[in-house]
């Protein structure tokens, strides 16, 4: 079983990847840094070379991706992945298309090949995908706050044009099912209880199919005698009905 965690720079996915898989003591596949990829250097020395490269640098993202869900698949267990295949190519790929970096005629071969791809053993859709989502202006201001250095000094129409381009594919995405968390109201950064009622609503939807051991335990003060429970929200809930 894999659990996809998606969703657009500066939401999150990695710590909550993170999360998920310390509590349902689940493995954990994160997003690499490919110091291998040969094309990096030539596509990123200017408009030039992102034209004449763009094609090769997708087509080995989409190999050693390939590679890697394979190699997950043949080692067995259940699996948090960070990012997943389709975001790769429906995205990030489209993106250079849409942008000009890659030609009309590139861009129908790496579809036939990509779709081909897709029926792969290795490309059985996730069991659940979780997404990460917000408006664009909340995201910016994470990514200014919280991100890479790379990402902060980036323009921020990249990432308006990204964020559009997220909106379209979720809107469309029908390979399994989808958990929406918007980030507004599920900061696991800013907020370590937001992950727990994020584990809560996995954990109710998947029953009997994750480990039954939980092994990180629940970061909770026991309550007094007559107390009753409470969830992140309604701590949420009560904080704000406080500061209002």
């Amino acid at each position: 079983m894999i659990l996809g965690v998606a969703g657009m720079i500066g939401c999150g996915k990695t710590t909550l990847s993170r999360v998920l898989a310390q509590r349902f003591g689940l493995q954990l596949a994160l997003e690499s840094v490919d110091d291998d990829n040969p094309w990096l250097d030539q596509f990123y020395s200017g408009t030039e070379g992102m034209r004449d490269y763009g094609l090769h640098l997708q087509l080995h993202f989409l190999s050693t991706r390939f590679k890697a869900m394979r190699r997950m698949r043949s080692m067995g267990g259940s699996w948090v992945l960070d990012r997943t295949w389709y975001e790769d190519a429906e995205i990030f790929a489209r993106g250079l298309f849409e942008q000009g970096y890659i030609s009309e005629a590139d861009w129908k071969l790496y579809e036939q090949l990509y779709a081909e791809l897709l029926h792969a053993p290795a490309a059985r859709p996730p069991r659940m995908l979780l997404y990460l989502e917000g408006p664009l202006d909340t995201i910016l201001e994470r990514i200014a706050t919280r991100g890479r250095p790379g990402e902060r000094d980036a323009d921020p129409e990249y990432f308006s044009a990204l964020h559009d381009r997220y909106v379209r594919w979720i809107s469309a995405f029908r390979k399994c099912p989808v958990l929406r968390l918007d980030v507004r109201e599920y900061d696991v950064i800013g907020d370590p209880n937001a992950a727990e009622e994020i584990v809560g609503r996995v954990r109710k939807q998947l029953e009997g199919e994750l480990p039954q051991t939980e092994l990180w335990p629940a970061p909770t003060t026991p309550p007094g005698p007559g107390a009753t429970p409470t969830s992140a929200a309604q701590t949420r809930r009560s904080r704000s009905a406080r500061s209002a």
